[in-house]
């Protein structure tokens, strides 16, 4: 301890010396329980609430000096709080209670704990929120927490972290209501990698960013920067295709819109995820990674231009590795090696993915049967700062008290953690004001920037003269030549699909009330001139019952535009299924606005592929799975797509 005040005091000597050269503009300041202390004719805010002026208080100090004054002040139970990242999710009312509550999450209501559980009692200082609520209300519930954090010992403020929640089709856990601005493949960014737009990506970031911050988030739980090189992989959705190159590029220019040039109070922090890249799947299985081709470094180059580009942060999976330690991901010395000494991203938070400890996953049989605070010991040796889902300090604070894991271990994950909140302006201002949040978020500027990104994530496969679709047909008879709207058979269904989450509703093809903007929609397709059907393709193979339109309108003697919404992963497209259609489109979670505007030529596809499209599951099954670009004979190649 006496070495830590004298490093603290060292260190705020060097930067009072050098205190006239700092920055001295006041930033916005706002509290609600602190004093505000005036020096020199400046705000502060008295955190500690002790009526002097504490380095860690001081925003005009370098932010290594606050947090070493900060960590000495701070007890064990104070420190090990902020290395858990548990889910807490608002109620739909945006009410703060000091009972639990119910929360909609993944789809169905969550027991939550009232937040002060967490904040005061526990110490937690992040907090992953996947809730739903009109954003004043949003932002109204974002500040009753960090009111609660305020008032607590130091006064310490929260992370608050979100998954993606800009995408323009809602499933899953956030299925509801879109207030935010929609953009193509909510879990992911497949229809962005299909743009290959560099500039929209960039302001992509800068649009989350604003949008979250405008409800009091902080972080985004992503993006994906994992390849597509494993067909089979069930995430494969959710990532930018399966070119590293593209992946890097595009991932950078989010980040650097998302975090600017360096994190700040307009900023958002982002994880890029999985680390150390989770596509190459033995055999799409989900537990192990495998490297037939040796090509581990490919899946590198995402997370190396991630972290050059100002991510603070990863998150490392579940999966297990096939060399070295051959442990699961979070519980591997060798990949924490690698991050911070081999790469020397020594400042980057590795926090574990959700209940990564709970679930154990993959490792060495002589490990598999350990118990959980033994399962916090190896992952903290291994490097972890943080554990994604978990709520319950108390078994790595006794790991301290019984000498199996030092201070100064807990010290070094603790300084990453509030680095991040200081460099954010959290313990300045973390508050935003609820009518301005309703003005921010989904906008009329940020909801056409968009469409625009949906609209070029169409990529156009096949086209034998069908489409664009004309908005008129002409009529002959008797001499008589007639105009009227066009006529198409577009299936619509709703089904139950069972998830990891559970049962949730889904559907399948264009919204009828929206095609029929466009053209008459008929039942029989006897009656019409063109068949458009959209089916999702969530897994490897598409399922026969999804093909019997496409059947019936092949028997009616119909044009058919088919639509293959990739969901989830590529999909094997047949040669007898692509030359029994008449025109392809490949779409990424897209409005049917946006859908139908190529559709009908409003808009040129400009879109091309990010991945290869598989002929057959033998190449599939052939292909090495960390290797892009090797399936034979594909379908549809990497970087195709056509336009009118």
């Amino acid at each position: 301890m006496h070495r830590r005040v004298l490093l603290v005091l060292t260190m705020l000597a060097a930067a009072l010396v050098a205190l006239p050269a700092l920055a001295q503009e006041q930033p916005e300041i706002e509290a609600r329980v602190a004093p505000i202390l005036e020096v020199d004719g400046l705000q502060f805010k008295d955190l500690n609430k002790n009526g002097v002026l504490d380095p860690y208080e001081d925003w005009r100090l370098p932010v290594d000096v606050r947090v070493e004054d900060l960590l000495s002040q701070m007890t064990l139970e104070e420190k090990v709080g902020q290395m858990f990242h548990p889910i807490l999710s608002m109620p739909a009312d945006g009410r703060v209670t000091d009972t639990p509550y119910l929360a909609p999450f993944f789809g169905r209501l969550r027991e939550m704990p009232a937040p002060a559980t967490y904040v005061v009692e526990r110490h937690i200082g992040f907090l992953l929120n996947n809730g739903i609520a009109q954003p004043a209300a949003f932002a109204s519930w974002s500040n009753g927490v960090q009111e609660i954090a305020e008032g607590t010992r130091l006064g310490i403020p929260v992370v608050f972290s979100s998954d993606p929640r800009h995408g323009a089709v809602l499933i899953g856990h956030v299925a509801g209501v879109q207030y935010f601005s929609g953009w193509p493949k909510r879990e992911g960014f497949l229809g962005m990698g299909a743009t290959r737009d560099v500039e929209l990506t960039q302001k992509y970031g800068e649009v989350v960013a604003a949008e979250y911050r405008a409800v009091g988030l902080h972080m985004l739980l992503g993006p994906i920067v994992d390849l597509m090189t494993e067909p089979r992989w069930g995430r494969n959705g959710e990532t930018w295709g399966e070119d590293a190159e593209l992946t890097a590029t595009l991932a950078s220019a989010f980040i650097r819109g998302a975090q600017g040039e360096e994190l700040g109070p307009t900023s958002i922090a982002t994880m890029p995820k999985h680390w150390p890249g989770s596509g190459p799947h033995d055999d799409g299985s989900g537990r192990w990674f495998a490297y037939p081709g040796d090509n581990f470094e490919y899946h590198l180059k995402p997370f190396i231009a991630a972290f050059e580009a100002g991510a603070p942060s990863t998150m490392c999976y579940y999966s297990g590795i096939p060399f070295a330690d051959n442990c699961a991901v979070c519980y591997s010395e060798y990949l924490n090696n690698l991050l911070r000494n081999e790469l020397g991203f020594s400042d980057i938070i590795n926090c574990t993915d959700w209940g990564v400890i709970s679930r154990v996953g993959p490792l060495r049989e002589d490990l598999a049967e350990l118990e959980v605070k033994d399962r916090y010991l190896l992952a903290i040796n291994a490097g972890v700062d943080q554990f994604g889902g978990e709520s319950d300090p108390s078994l790595v604070i006794e790991l301290v008290n019984e000498g199996k894991v030092s201070e100064e271990r807990i010290d070094q994950s603790v300084r990453r953690l509030l680095k991040l909140k200081f460099q954010l302006g959290l313990f300045e201002d973390p508050y935003v004001d609820p009518y301005q949040a309703q003005e921010i978020v989904g906008s009329a500027e940020f909801k056409a920037l968009g469409y625009q990104a949906q609209l070029e994530s169409v990529v156009l496969l096949k086209n034998d003269g069908v489409l664009p679709l004309p908005e008129a047909v002409l009529d002959i008879s008797a001499g008589q030549i007639s105009a009227r709207r066009p006529r198409i058979y577009s299936p619509y269904v709703v089904y139950q699909e069972q998830t990891f989450f559970g049962t949730q509703e889904r559907t399948m093809g264009i919204d009828p009330k929206i095609a029929g903007q466009y053209a008459t929609v008929v039942d029989d397709p006897e009656d019409a001139d063109f068949a458009v059907i959209e089916i999702d393709v969530g897994g490897i193979e598409i399922p026969p019952e999804r093909l019997e339109t496409v059947e019936l309108a092949k028997a009616a003697g119909l044009p058919i535009v088919l639509v293959l919404n990739f969901d989830r992963a590529p999909t094997v497209l047949t040669p007898e299924l692509v030359e029994s259609v008449d025109a392809i489109v490949a779409e990424f979670d897209i409005t049917d606005n946006a859908l139908l505007d190529v559709l009908f030529g409003r808009f040129n596809p400009v879109g091309k592929l990010p991945f290869q499209i598989p002929s057959s599951i033998e190449s599939v099954e052939a292909q090495l799975e960390d290797v892009p670009f090797d399936l034979a004979d594909p379908a549809f190649d990497y970087g195709f797509g056509l336009s009118y």
